[in-house]
């Protein structure tokens, strides 16, 4: 799933695109889209962090999960943020180090708030699995009894009869989701209104 935020100059008042074939305002106005693109990157790897527990380093740009895919150009006023996200293990929730096959794993999803699986187990993964993104190759799994179904809107996979890995979100399902929602939809008015005041202030107005 990819999920995609754009930074372009119809976010600026009907009255300052005027003129935009100045080359002075054109200019003003690729930085100004350039920068916000940056600063709302920034901002929503914050908010993703605040819904759920990743470390800063997982939603860098060098990680590509999160990051300005393009900038703006004299040709192209538009900036764009790609948020990529493959299944996300949910053992890379898991609170400490469980040991591999032992039932019982703390699982920290939202920030603060780590809740026992009882019956969940960690378990390594086959080396180069594409699909998930794992934590050192583990994942977290769960047997169910025969004729059980699990009641509650954890993401599963069935890996064999019984057995299901577990998943949490991906960043792109925090950062936008099907419905539309998520941190992006937040965004939107602070994002029109920064872009605004930062290319007034390049203009100097």
């Amino acid at each position: 799933m990819v999920a995609r935020f754009a930074v372009f100059a119809d976010g600026l008042e009907a009255d300052l695109l005027e003129g935009l074939e100045n080359r002075k305002r054109r200019q003003s106005a690729v930085r100004a889209i350039n920068k916000i693109a940056r600063d709302a990157r920034a901002d929503a790897a914050k908010r993703i962090r605040e819904q759920v527990a990743l470390p800063a380093s997982y939603v860098s740009p060098a990680q590509k999960r999160l990051y300005v895919s393009q900038n703006a150009t004299g040709s192209s006023l538009e900036a764009r943020i790609t948020a990529r996200g493959r299944a996300t293990s949910l053992a890379r929730f898991a609170v400490g180090n469980p040991r591999p096959g032992k039932a019982g794993v703390y699982v920290e999803v939202a920030p603060g708030k780590a809740r026992l699986m009882k019956r969940a187990f960690v378990m390594r993964l086959p080396q180069g699995n594409a699909l998930t993104d794992s934590k050192f190759n583990l994942g977290l799994a769960i047997r169910l009894r025969p004729g059980e179904r699990l009641s509650n809107k954890t993401k599963v996979r069935r890996i064999e009869s019984g057995l299901y890995l577990l998943y949490g979100p991906s960043v792109s399902q925090v950062f936008r989701a099907n419905d539309g929602e998520g941190v992006a939809n937040e965004m939107v008015p602070e994002v029109a209104n920064d872009l605004t005041a930062e290319f007034l202030r390049l203009l100097d107005l």
